[in-house]
């Protein structure tokens, strides 16, 4: 059970040195040294890889956090955003500035900026305006020999063009370390920067019919750009099943109640309330430095019209059998699994499949299992209900195999074209060119044409983690976190 937990394995991946830069030339150094010396390096910025990828065994972390600088540009209508950045720095720039503009972000506020980039970038407003990857102007990378390179889609440089192309759903730690991108701006439609946010919930099994009836108007109509409505089926506080779905509505409340009237005919508690849409931030706990937390989780991308009644019925059964997985104590509170999808369509279904990297162009529904524990006891029952989730509802993703890379799953078998389709071997021809000797790698990246990948034995995750979560202890400050990691680590390097 080593692959697909991030957890405390992978926080106490042990690199040898993190070297925390400050700017792009602490960088190159860093990348030439590392290359120079053989040694593994990865990339950290937001730190937030499903997969813990960003961090090594043995080798140097560079961490890029404190470059988080952010400017604004209105009157181009852009954004320039250091490669260290969190949607955070950028949000409360822009907050300060006008209200009324937007960027394509993430919903999460510590989410890095270049990394959900990299890998396409889902946002409650790419319905209207394209993924991440489509707003991206320009970005500036550090590259494996250590050269600074700025590329752009309508470059002289056929190698730079191809460069542009990569980078836009390609993934982050592949083709070498962002230090700068430039993104466009956006005013909403209210240009006192107010959208409409807030869930309609429907408790199951109560209102499964109304549910069920709801979800197949939903999968059968064709809805304005200006809504998105992300899916969840969860437990409450009080262990009560939900049906969920979260509204983000470009535009002013009156319009918002015409646009879904079609949804308020089946009874939903009605959450919708105006907001800037700054104030709508989902925090993702398992990624804090005080997480107790185990996790293990799948994505698969649904097609227009995908949540059939079928898919609807799977999904809801699957979550009547997650109740059953979790011992109803306290020392289980923060156990638990959910079923949901980020919508898209509308703009990003604009491009063809190989105009980025990004190639599921006819993805609608991102949707993503994830069951998340503290006892180690339920290693097992919870891997075995994220693997009966793959293996029900990938059979109605695109192609059968349609995954999302800023959802990374290192358990996926042939995640080159899962995540990249018939993209891969351009991919690795623009790898063969930028990194040929494949310095940038980890287990999932992408090799350069001909490599054979090196399978390296590894330690049973045991042998490299505190045997449970709490061995942590209940640290009250950051600095006792990492005080309590050093401690664990150096007794990990003396056996």
């Amino acid at each position: 059970m080593q692959v697909g937990l991030k957890i405390k394995q992978v926080k106490t991946r042990t690199p040898s040195i993190v070297v925390q830069a400050v700017t792009e030339e602490d960088v190159a150094v860093t990348v030439k040294f590392a290359k120079e010396h053989g040694l593994k390096l990865t990339v950290k910025s937001g730190g937030h890889s499903y997969a813990g990828y960003c961090l090594n065994h043995g080798g140097i972390v560079l961490d890029i956090s404190s470059m988080n600088k952010v400017s604004i540009d209105h009157e181009n209508m852009t954004v320039s955003i250091q490669g260290g950045a969190v949607w955070k720095d950028a949000y409360s720039l822009l907050k300060e500035k006008d209200l009324s503009l937007m960027m394509i972000g993430g919903q999460c506020p510590t989410v890095g900026v270049s990394a959900f980039l990299l890998g396409a970038g889902l946002s409650p407003f790419s319905r209207r305006y394209g993924l991440g990857i489509d707003n991206l102007l320009e970005m500036t990378i550090i590259t494996a020999n250590g050269e600074k390179v700025t590329v752009t889609h309508d470059d002289i440089d056929p190698a730079k063009r191809d460069l542009f192309w990569a980078i836009r759903g390609g993934g982050g730690g592949n083709f070498g370390v962002t230090v700068n991108v430039k993104t466009k701006l956006h005013n909403l439609r209210d240009p006192n920067g107010t959208v409409v946010c807030g869930e309609l919930t429907w408790n199951l099994p109560k209102q499964e019919a109304d549910f069920k009836a709801m979800m197949n108007i939903w999968n059968t109509t064709t809805w304005p750009e200006e809504v998105c409505a992300d899916a969840i089926w969860r437990y409450d506080d009080k262990n009560q099943l939900q049906g969920q779905m979260t509204i983000i509505y470009n535009g002013k409340m009156s319009q918002c109640l015409k646009d879904l009237a079609p949804l308020f005919d089946f009874n939903p508690d009605n959450g919708l309330k105006a907001m800037h849409w700054t104030d709508w931030e989902v925090i993702d706990a398992s990624f804090d430095v005080f997480s107790q937390v185990y996790y293990h989780h799948g994505s698969f991308i649904f097609a227009e019209g995908g949540i059939t009644p079928k898919v609807t019925a799977i999904i809801t059964q699957l979550m009547e059998e997650a109740k059953m997985l979790v011992p109803d104590s306290s020392p289980n509170s923060a156990s638990e699994c959910h079923i949901l999808w980020d919508h898209i369509g509308g703009a990003t279904a604009k491009l063809k499949p190989e105009d980025t990297a990004f190639p599921w162009r006819d993805g609608v529904y991102v949707a993503t299992v994830r069951a998340q524990w503290v006892d180690p006891a339920l290693h097992k029952r919870m891997f075995e209900f994220v693997d009966r989730a793959k293996e029900l509802l990938l059979p109605y993703s695109i192609q059968g195999k349609a995954a999302y890379i800023n959802y990374i799953d290192s358990t996926v078998e042939n995640w080159q074209e899962a995540y990249y389709a018939d993209n891969y071997p351009r991919l690795q021809r623009v790898k063969s060119h930028w990194d040929p000797t494949n310095f940038f790698q980890f287990e999932q990246s992408i090799e350069p044409v001909g490599h054979k990948r090196t399978h390296h034995r590894k330690k049973p995750w045991e042998k490299l983690t505190p045997p449970t979560p709490q061995q942590l202890g209940n640290p009250k400050t950051k600095n006792h976190v990492y005080a309590t990691n050093a401690h664990i680590r150096r007794s990990m390097l003396s056996n």
